[in-house]
Parts: C-alpha cells; sequence; structure tokens
C-alpha cells in the first residue's frame, strides 16, 4: 500500500489544476491518467476544433462576403494540409501542457484509478492510500442518446471528425450544442452537405430573439439544412450510409447523408470508479458535491467534467483549483464561481452568455429589465456588412444591476468580458455609463444598452 497526502484521479484540465494547487499547498501528491497526456480541449476539443474552423471560415468569407466593390473567390481547400496544421498546432499546445505537468512537483501515474474504500484507490494492480484527500477529476465521455436503430449503423464522435483526411459527401449531425453546431458549420464550410438534427430550436435556452436570429444565420449558410426542433425516432443503414426519421409538428421525414455525426452532449465518466466503496452519492448522472466542491465523502473532491455540471475549461480550472486545496486540507476554501458562468459557441457568428437570462432571473423572483439590439442596425456592424447579430442585456429593475448578456455576433466571444467584468463588481447600467466607451467599435452597443435600461429603471 503506498501513500500519499493526496491523490489525484485525472489527468486533464481539472486534474492537473487541482494536483498544481495541492503541491503549493505542501501536499505530497500524484496524478493517475491513463492514455494520452495534455487534455480533451487541447487534444480533441477546444484548440483543434478552433484552429479548423479559422481555415473554414476564412474559406467562407472569400465567396460570401458582403461588401460591395469587392470580388469574391472560391478558395480551394487542401483538407490534408488543413488537419495537418490542426495536428501542429495540437502537438504545439501538448508540448507546452506536459512541460506545466512535469515541473509540477507531482508523481504521474500512467493507470485508471478505482476506489477501494472511503480513503484508498487501486489502479494498475497497487493500492494507494490518500491520508488528506483526494479529487475525482476522471473527464467525460460521449452521450448515446436512446433512438431505435442507432446500435445497428456506423456513426462518428468528434474524435472521428478530427481524425479524417478527406472530406465527406454528406453528414447528418445529430445534437446543436457547442460540439455538434462548430463541427457541422466546420463541415459545411469546407464541402460537405450536413443535416443538422436537434429535439430543440438551435440556442433555445437563451431566448426567442437569439433563436430566431440563429435561425436567420443557418438559412443563410451554404450546404447546410436545420431540422431543429425534429425528433431523430428511427436509424437505419442504407446503401448510400444513413436514413433517419425525423418527427416535428409538420409530420414526419426523411433525411438520408453518407455519415453520422453524434453530437448529442457528454457525461462525467465515473462508470466503475467505485463511488459506491467511496462513500461518494450520485444523483442521476453527476456527483453531489458542495460550493467547495466536497462531496459527501468529506476527504474525496470532485472537479471539472467529472462534476457533471458545466463542462468548459474556465470551469474546470476553478474547480480543479477548490477541490485541490480541498484535499490538501486548506481551511476556508473560497466557493467555486457560479454567478459568473460564461459560455461561448465558435459558430461563425458566435455565441457568447454570462449570467442569467430573463427566465432565469424571473425564475429566481428577480424582477428584470432588458435591453436589446440587432447588430445590422448598429453603428460599426453596418461599416462592416454585418447581416446578422443580436446582443440583450439583462438587469435588476431595483437598481440595474447587471444579471446577464446574450450576444449572438461578431466578436462576442471577446465583446463578452466586457460585461463579465461589470458584473464581477456587480455594476449597474449607471456605471456602464460612466465608463468610456470607443467610437466606433462593436462594445459600444453596449452602451446604449445600458443607456436604455438606465432609463427603465429611473
Amino acid at each position: 500500500m503506498q501513500e500519499y497526502d493526496v491523490l489525484i484521479l485525472g489527468g486533464g484540465t481539472a486534474g492537473t489544476a487541482a494536483a498544481k494547487t495541492a503541491v503549493q499547498a505542501g501536499a505530497r501528491t500524484a496524478m493517475f491518467n491513463d492514455g494520452e497526456l495534455g487534455g480533451l480541449c487541447i487534444l480533441r476539443g477546444c484548440m483543434p476544433t478552433k484552429t479548423m474552423l479559422h481555415a473554414a471560415h476564412l474559406r467562407h468569407e472569400a465567396e460570401h462576403h458582403r461588401t460591395p466593390g469587392v470580388g469574391t473567390a472560391s478558395l480551394t481547400a487542401d483538407f490534408t494540409a488543413v488537419m495537418a496544421n490542426k495536428d501542429e498546432k495540437v502537438a504545439r499546445f501538448k508540448r507546452a501542457k506536459i512541460s506545466g505537468i512535469e515541473g509540477g512537483g507531482y508523481e504521474v501515474i500512467d493507470a485508471r484509478a478505482r476506489f477501494t474504500g472511503p480513503d484508498t484507490v487501486e489502479a494498475g494492480g497497487q493500492s494507494y492510500r490518500f491520508t488528506k484527500g483526494a479529487v475525482i477529476a476522471v473527464g467525460s465521455t460521449i452521450t448515446k442518446p436512446p433512438i431505435p436503430g442507432l446500435d445497428e449503423v456506423p456513426y462518428w464522435t468528434s474524435d472521428d471528425v478530427m481524425a479524417l483526411t478527406s472530406i465527406p459527401e454528406s453528414v447528418a449531425v445529430i445534437g446543436s450544442g457547442a460540439i455538434g453546431l462548430e463541427l457541422a458549420q466546420f463541415l459545411s464550410r469546407m464541402g460537405a452537405r450536413v443535416e443538422l438534427i436537434s429535439r430543440r430550436p438551435v440556442f433555445a435556452d437563451w431566448g426567442e430573439s437569439v433563436v430566431g436570429e440563429m435561425d436567420r444565420v443557418m438559412a443563410d449558410e451554404p450546404n447546410f439544412t436545420s431540422h431543429a426542433p425534429g425528433t431523430p425516432v428511427s436509424i437505419r443503414k442504407s446503401d448510400g450510409g444513413v436514413v433517419i426519421q425525423i418527427q416535428n409538428e409538420a409530420g414526419e421525414k426523411t433525411v438520408q447523408a453518407q455519415h453520422l455525426l453524434l453530437a448529442a452532449g457528454r457525461r462525467a465518466a465515473v462508470d466503475e470508479l467505485g463511488l459506491d466503496l467511496a462513500g461518494v452519492e450520485m444523483e442521476g448522472r453527476q456527483v453531489v458535491a458542495g460550493s467547495d466542491m466536497r462531496t459527501t465523502n468529506p476527504k474525496v473532491f470532485v472537479a471539472g467534467d467529472a462534476s457533471g455540471e458545466r463542462l468548459l475549461l474556465h470551469v474546470a480550472n476553478w474547480e480543479g483549483t477548490a477541490a485541490g486545496k480541498g484535499a490538501a486540507g486548506v481551511a476556508a476554501v473560497a466557493p467555486v464561481e457560479r454567478r459568473l458562468h460564461m459560455s461561448v459557441v465558435f459558430t461563425d457568428p458566435p455565441l457568447a452568455t454570462v449570467g442569467m437570462t430573463e427566465a432565469e432571473a424571473q425564475s429566481q423572483n428577480i424582477e428584470t429589465v432588458a435591453a436589446e439590439a440587432r447588430f445590422p442596425q448598429t453603428g460599426r456592424a453596418i461599416t462592416m456588412d454585418v447581416a446578422h447579430g443580436v446582443m440583450r442585456l439583462v438587469a435588476s429593475a431595483d437598481r440595474g444591476e447587471i444579471l446577464g448578456a446574450q450576444i449572438l455576433g461578431p466578436r462576442a466571444d471577446d465583446i463578452i468580458h466586457a460585461v463579465s467584468a461589470v458584473m464581477y463588481y456587480r455594476g449597474t447600467a449607471l456605471d456602464m455609463l460612466a465608463m468610456p466607451w470607443y467610437h466606433p467599435t462593436l462594445s459600444e452597443v453596449l452602451l446604449s444598452l445600458a443607456r436604455e435600461i438606465d432609463a427603465k429603471v429611473s
């Protein structure tokens, strides 16, 4: 039985953040990682997809921009070179990540660990005990929806798209989350015909104006057909690939494609982890944990995708840091930040959100006011010939405190941080009016929205 102060189960973003934090707190730490080091974001997630999307967006812009007087061109795409560039970038990011791990001061054990008791784990035939604490940071796995016939047809996951060597003729994509939308747009802009299937309207969680704007975006997208909302009721193989039956309000229709991409989300990869032996309870697919990431076993913490909550890298870093401190016995660990939850979908245009929607605020009995503007009707966007986009700001009705924002439009992934900064300090619309805003910029639309909100509060 080998003993450590802290054991980390998983070597991705959350696991390495937890291990680093535990070492900094003086704990003798070991981290278990089975397979390739680097984490999902670097190897098969955030970074490779953004590299791929950049190439696809360049190609699309050349042919479909809307600026008069400038010609258009149909650019060729060397798909092999595009994917090789992605691989080169991944290798670069991976080297940097591994360099940080190697200098982290903790031991890395190449094996998947499972609990054998409340303070013990087993990995690779060896038993280990943690004297202070442990962190569950085992990441996530792909969700497979219960669609009749799915088990009988071949399908791709996002990992398979990362390994493509040529662009397919056509792909049916099931799922309209970040993964599904980003890969669907990449494939369509690289030349594949894409059929998007989603049970719910795209971006349904973010309000009618965002849903309507995204519908217009997808309608203008070449090689792209949205079947949202539409429930897939059956799937079968055909000579040309797959056939999917979809049910919606208008009835039933058939979608055919050469390949099927399953992008219906991810879930915590906690199967066969021995959580019951550790006294760690679950609610559905989510590990029960407090705001300090402590589970029902007071010595065991959870972080990152394994928490089953918000599967985002910056959240994994927050949770990993809190879990690492808790496992190392640091007193009075600050709760993980939840109020400023931010998300981005890197489509073109991107969707970026922070905080609450009006509906979410009202569900908590918070009276709200809001303001909204469409990008094509705002100054800088007009000069850029922007065709689509909407920006919405939500505030409390009593004092105008900014509660959230939803931005679908150019550079939304950067603009959202201006709102996040205001919210961090619990700023109001009046505070935003006192801030300097450079003209002409896309960000200054927030100033006009703040002015409208302040008038409603006053």
